[in-house]
Parts: structure tokens; sequence; C-alpha cells
């Protein structure tokens, strides 16, 4: 699947992948997790804000981009629940009066 991709200027004057366009929405890259090259190709897998991760692939020669693969965002682990507090021994309501009125 093309799509459009906007790109910055890395340290050592490479094209890197910084935001990108899939249906309509705009989507920021918040880091490129890897990155390799298979002639005439070169690839990067980046991560976005909600987590999903995507493999972008770019062809040098034409300067083409396409969409190489989706990874789903990771499903949030539920929190733990707390331990059940231990059974204190109640007074009956009946052994509290008599108390009471002993006194």
């Amino acid at each position: 699947m093309r799509i459009s991709v906007l790109c910055n200027r890395g340290p050592k004057g490479e094209e890197l992948p910084c935001a990108f366009h899939l249906g309509g929405r705009r989507l920021p890259i918040l880091a490129i997790l890897s990155r390799w090259t298979a002639t005439p190709h070169r690839y990067f897998e980046v991560s976005v804000d909600d987590g999903r991760r995507f493999v972008l692939r770019q062809d040098a020669s034409v300067r083409c981009w396409e969409l190489a693969g989706v990874f789903a965002a990771p499903r949030p682990q539920p929190k733990p629940k707390p331990a059940p507090l231990p059974l204190q021994p109640r007074a009956s309501a009946l052994s509290l009066r008599w108390w009471r009125f002993g006194r």
C-alpha cells in the first residue's frame, strides 16, 4: 500500500521518516525501532503514539514509500487484585449490651 511519508534529514544526511499519512490521518512517528537495507529497498520499523508499530519500505531509486507491515498495540496487562483483608472476630451485639450494663 502506497503512503505519504514526511521525512527529516538525519545526522549523516540521510532521510529519516518523522510522520506519515494513513487513511486520511497523520501519524507522527515517536521512535524508529529498527532499520535495515535489502537492495533496492530500505526498511524502517517505527512506533506511533497509539502503541502500534509499522514497517515502512522505501524504494530508494524511485523515492516511493510503501506500508510493508502493521503490528497491533500490546494489550495492557490487568492489574492484580489486592489480597483480601483477614477477617476479624466481631463481638456480638448481645455481649456488648451486657458488658455496658454491668459497668
